[in-house]
């Protein structure tokens, strides 16, 4: 269910449980476009990570009443899309691995699909496997809605003369693919709170640090009033009567 304001407040002062609710509202979103854009695990993997891992970071700076699934949905691709990298073999890509029965059609088309810019690739996926409206899509790619539509249209129209005009048809079966490589609901609270609890631990430290360092500073100017006590009180006759 959508994480709600008062939810997203709590977790935004590092509520553990607070926290852990935002980040598995949206973690298996994140996984799955992860994987669907990258079609590398090891690559799926690292974007999956560094995405929570900022998420928590920023989490205090959100402004209030902003939409925690859009901020996954944009900073996913954008992490996507800087460790994409060369594309996995067409038999090897994890839209395609998955598939016992992928025939040479399907993965003829994933290898084209692979081969299209970036931002046509992405539109295409995220719109026929995230499911994502051309607002979304724009939120999601970094751009305005009429240029996510348009990417979608272009990659629309290529695949659609590569597949003999079933694109439709190679779109669902992506589609489907592109479902299954979510994580089951079982590992989905584990993961995000191994990640919370890392996270506040480290926040938990810096605070310790940043509070050390005060007292010792505080510590330090008692030490020197004590220290010098008779020079400052001399200072303040001498001041006093030159006034």
């Amino acid at each position: 269910m959508p994480v709600t304001e008062e939810t997203l407040a709590r977790a935004q002062r590092y509520d553990r449980s607070a926290a852990e609710a935002v980040l598995a509202e949206s973690y298996p979103a994140v996984y799955r476009m992860a994987r669907g854009l990258t079609g590398r695990e090891g690559a799926a993997r690292q974007v999956v990570a560094d995405v929570l891992g900022r998420s928590l970071r920023v989490l205090p700076s959100w402004r209030k009443g902003m939409t925690p699934e859009n901020w996954f949905y944009h900073h996913t691709v954008l992490t996507a899309r800087a460790a994409a990298g060369v594309p996995p073999a067409a038999r090897e890509d994890l839209l395609t691995a998955g598939i016992p029965d992928a025939g040479a059609e399907y993965v003829a088309f994933i290898n084209a699909l692979r081969k299209l810019p970036p931002q046509q690739r992405e539109a295409f996926v995220l719109h026929f496997g995230e499911r994502l409206n051309d607002r979304l899509l724009g939120v999601a790619m970094d751009c305005s809605t009429s240029a996510a539509r348009t990417h979608l249209q272009a990659a629309t129209e290529t695949l659609n003369d590569i597949t003999g005009g079933r694109v439709g048809e190679a779109g669902a079966r992506l589609g489907r693919a592109y479902a299954r490589l979510g994580p089951s609901e079982q590992a989905v609270l584990p993961y995000v709170r191994g990640r919370v609890r890392a996270a506040l631990w480290r926040v938990r430290v810096r605070r310790f640090i940043r509070r050390v360092i005060l007292l010792a500073i505080l510590g330090g100017l008692a030490w020197a009033g004590w220290h010098w006590r008779a020079q400052l009180v001399e200072w303040v006759h001498t001041f006093r009567g030159s006034g």
